[in-house]
């Protein structure tokens, strides 16, 4: 396989690069997206700084054990998105450049796969599980880094989406009941619903917040999120009558705060459209 030798890919999107340096070859296999595999760093990242990684904070050649989708640091998610694209034995130079414009490079070499699953072959409570753990490390990234929080979320989504409606599934038959993988599907609903906000997508997070509308007892969060989206798109009466299902919603700051301005832009729109209506007729 000479001819892989030298070959590059890239994502410009993400400001990631590889070039092949050499090949060991053994066979023709990647790392899937549900996957551990056993890596070298060869070259260390000379410029690294304070950023947080498992992997290249080492000044000297050293292996790790990876696990797919266990990253908690903008750098190691992008190891693994690296990682996937080299065949087993493979050597390559890798860079990272940051959204200030500075290229990180180290070299890379993947000794072996330990395990490789393919995603359509996991059973509904493997898939369950899968999705738990993408969502608890976008729980984890969330403050930090919301952007890569989402992704956690939106992968975890993908998987679940598949399995609807969720009554079909049985604890003793797939693995995990209906209601276990609503509820999840519900909390990951929510916490997209939470990065949405961060963008201004409030179309969005109605959309990913749409169960409030058919729970009985909805979570405060997802019922908070969805009534500040109506807000946003100034649609008062909609974000008021949220607020209100709320037991007590009185006692509780955010709610108060939030039906407070409702109240009070919805009052400053009337008062705008009375005065358009009046120019229009004088």
């Amino acid at each position: 396989m000479d001819w892989y030798v030298g070959k590059e890919w890239s994502d410009a999107a993400r400001g990631l690069q590889k070039k092949v340096l050499s090949l060991e070859f053994q066979r023709v296999e990647k790392p899937l997206l549900v996957s551990t595999v056993a890596f070298t760093v060869k070259k260390p990242c000379a410029n690294l700084g304070s950023r947080p990684t498992k992997y290249l904070a080492s000044k000297e050649p050293q292996q790790y054990t990876l696990e797919m989708g266990s990253a908690d640091s903008p750098i190691d998610c992008y190891i693994e998105i690296l990682l996937q694209q080299f065949v087993i034995g493979e050597t390559s130079a890798c860079s990272i450049t940051t959204k200030t414009g500075e290229c990180l490079e180290f070299e890379l070499k993947l000794d072996r796969i330990v395990s490789n699953k393919q995603i359509d072959k996991l059973s509904a409570g493997e898939m369950y599980n899968l999705a738990l753990k993408y969502k608890e490390k976008g729980v984890a990234m969330y403050k930090a880094y919301p952007k890569f929080a989402c992704d956690y979320f939106s992968r975890a989504a993908k998987l679940l989406i598949t399995y609807k409606p969720f009554d079909k599934l049985d604890k003793q038959k797939n693995g995990i009941a209906g209601n276990e993988m609503e509820q999840l599907f519900v909390q990951i609903q929510t916490n997209l619903a939470a990065c949405m906000i961060l963008e201004k997508r409030y179309e969005h997070v109605i959309y990913h917040t749409e169960f409030v509308d058919t729970q009985e007892q909805p979570s405060e969060k997802s019922i908070y999120r969805r009534a500040l989206a109506f807000y946003y798109l100034k649609e008062f009466e909609k974000a008021q009558n949220l607020i209100e299902r709320v037991p007590q919603y009185e006692d509780k700051r955010e709610f108060t705060k939030l039906r407070d301005n409702i109240a009070t832009s919805w009052k400053s729109s009337n008062a705008n459209y009375k005065q358009l209506v009046q120019r229009m007729f004088t």
